[in-house]
């Protein structure tokens, strides 16, 4: 992905964790961007722009274009195009923090393009000085000129989890920057154009009780079970 710094070492981010203040992540949060951008940023760190209506729960939203045309990166995949740090206090750092020890689950964002090709999502973690970090992919084709939720399940032992410099379960433990990207079609980068990539509803959730797991797992059992019915009926 975009900004993957391979010359830094381990020992040496390590040091520097330290610089940053320690924060914890809000459960429940839902960044709406209700009136600005939240302190999120584009692909080249400036500020996103801020659209006031017309977004997936018909407010405000923020918005960002990226020009895909020969693009490449040495790592695969595709660009970084929003991101939320802990240094510009992006969301009021909702979504900083251990992951891991405050029982994170799941990150949702709902997400919208106008490309001409479908567009899949993918959630990158890392610290305050973006390396190490960790990937993690989500195969959801997103069409364009739709709202569309994604949801990522935060799995430290998931194989869509892919380590940058540290395993996953450290990268999840020590957040100090969220970010999403997309992946950057073929037919995408011989086109000289910038698509406009938007999101909203950012939201952290927490790890489902067992209890909750458990009911919901009988609901769907019982539902299976009355659709058998009907069909035998």
């Amino acid at each position: 992905m975009l900004n993957r710094i391979k010359t830094v070492t381990i020992g040496i981010a390590g040091l520097m964790f330290g610089a940053f203040q320690a924060q914890s992540s809000t459960i429940g949060f839902v960044e709406e961007f209700s009136s600005d951008v939240a302190g999120w940023e584009n692909s080249v760190n400036t500020p996103l722009t801020y659209v006031a209506s017309g977004g997936a729960d018909g407010g405000g939203y923020a918005s960002a274009t990226f020009n895909y045309n020969g693009f490449s990166s040495p790592f695969g995949g595709g660009p970084v195009t929003f991101r939320g740090s802990l240094s510009d206090n992006a969301s009021g750092g909702a979504f900083t923090g251990d992951y891991l020890t405050e029982g994170v689950g799941e990150i949702r964002v709902s997400f919208r393009h106008n490309a001409p090709e479908s567009l899949n999502l993918f959630l990158r973690v890392a610290t305050g000085f973006n390396f190490p970090g960790a990937v993690i992919g989500q195969m959801v084709n997103v069409l364009g000129n739709v709202w569309t939720e994604v949801a990522f399940i935060i799995d430290p032992s998931s194989p869509a989890c892919i380590a940058e410099g540290v395993t996953c379960a450290a990268a999840l433990s020590d957040v100090g920057n969220i970010q999403f990207g997309t992946d950057a079609p073929v037919d995408l980068t011989d086109n000289d154009f910038a698509y406009t990539l938007d999101i909203d509803r950012v939201s952290i959730l927490a790890i489902p009780e067992p209890g909750t797991a458990l009911l919901l797992g009988l609901g769907l059992g019982g539902l299976a079970l009355r659709k058998r019915g009907v069909k035998h009926a």
